[in-house]
C-alpha cells in the first residue's frame, strides 16, 4: 500500500472524499517547545518566528493532511542566549548518555507511545555522530549541527487527518541510571515530522 492509499484509505472512513481529488508531496511541520512543557505542537498559535516553527496551529486545514515518515529531534539555543536561534549540540547539555521518550497524540488516541530515540550510538543521525553529512558552523569552537542529522525514528504510517489537533510529548531520561532529566530552558528541544504531505490541486480546485 502506497502512502496515497493509506491517506485515502483513512480519508475515505472519516468521510472526507475531497482528499481524492488533492494531490500529494513530500512535507514537514516543525515547532519548538520554547516552555520547557514536555509538549511541541500544542502551542505553535503562540510561535511567529520561522526559526521556532511553520505552522500557525497544530490543525490542519480541511484540505490537508500529513502522513508521517519521519520523527526528528533537535536542539535549538533558547533566544536571549548567545547565539540565539542556532541548531544546538544536545549532548553537550544533557550528556552522550539521554534518551528521549516521545508520544505522538492525534486527536485523544496516543498513536506512538513510550518510543525512544537515543543521543548516541546506532543509527549514527545525533550530534557529533553526524559530522560527516552535517553542515556546521564555528561559534567559539562549540560546533552547532543541521536539524536533519539529528535523532530520528520512523514512523512510517501515522496519518495526521485535516482539523483533528496533534501534539508530541517527550521527556528525558538518562540511559544508565535510569533518571528523568529536567528539560533545560537554554537548550530547547523540536520536533519535525516529515513525510507525505496532502496539499490543494489546483487543476481540480479552481
Amino acid at each position: 500500500m502506497t502512502a496515497q492509499d493509506k491517506i485515502l484509505y483513512v480519508a475515505n472512513k472519516l468521510g472526507l472524499t475531497s482528499l481524492q481529488n488533492m494531490q500529494a508531496s513530500t512535507g514537514a511541520v516543525y515547532d519548538v517547545d520554547t516552555e520547557a512543557s514536555g509538549q511541541i505542537f500544542s502551542s505553535a498559535t503562540r510561535h511567529v518566528n520561522p526559526s521556532v516553527a511553520n505552522i500557525a496551529d497544530n490543525q490542519f486545514e480541511v484540505n490537508e493532511a500529513l502522513l508521517i515518515e519521519t520523527v526528528g529531534f533537535y536542539g535549538r539555543i533558547a533566544d536571549g542566549q548567545g547565539a540565539a536561534g542556532q541548531i544546538n549540540n544536545l549532548q553537550k547539555t544533557y550528556g552522550s548518555n539521554f534518551v528521549i521518550v516521545y508520544d505522538i497524540i492525534i486527536g485523544n488516541k496516543r498513536v506512538q507511545k513510550d518510543t525512544p530515540v537515543f543521543g548516541s550510538g546506532s543509527p549514527y543521525c545525533f550530534a557529533t555522530n553526524a559530522i560527516g553529512l552535517s553542515t556546521f558552523v564555528e561559534e567559539e569552537n562549540d560546533l552547532t549541527y543541521s536539524p536533519r542529522h539529528q535523532v530520528y525514528s520512523e514512523a512510517v504510517g501515522i496519518l495526521i487527518p485535516p482539523q483533528v489537533q496533534f501534539y508530541v510529548e517527550y521527556r528525558l531520561f538518562n540511559v544508565v541510571t535510569g533518571a528523568q532529566i529536567a528539560i533545560s530552558n537554554d537548550a530547547q528541544i523540536g520536533c519535525y515530522l516529515y513525510g507525505t504531505k496532502v496539499l490543494l490541486n489546483f487543476n481540480t480546485s479552481i
